[in-house]
């Protein structure tokens, strides 16, 4: 399973952590994975495109993503990928979970 952990204060996403992995379907068929991977990498291309240091990312054996700026855009955009995680959650409930935690 997928699991979204998602950081907010005051409606700004601060962090964003991503582990596991979906196990819908075997490697290079699995079409959750695919659809985390492209919201994700879609995401924070098009946050840096705006400013390329709102953000501080890496990648090892989970994702983090971290809002340094906290600026409009670029919350705007991270509050659309979770939108669009909690989507993939409603459908597949089995291989994604988001979890929330308000600070």
């Amino acid at each position: 399973m997928i699991k979204v952990n998602v950081k907010i204060t005051n409606s700004i996403i601060d962090e964003i952590n991503i582990t596991g992995h979906a196990n819908y379907e075997e490697s290079g068929k699995d079409i959750v994975c695919a659809g985390v991977s492209a919201s994700l990498i879609t995401t924070v291309n098009a946050i840096l495109e705006f400013d390329n240091k709102s953000i501080e990312y890496k990648e090892e054996k989970s994702f983090n993503l971290k809002n340094i700026k906290k600026d409009k855009i670029t919350n705007t955009l991270l509050v659309n990928l979770i939108n669009i995680f909690k989507q993939m959650e409603n459908q597949y409930s089995e291989n994604i979970k988001v979890k929330e935690e308000i600070l």
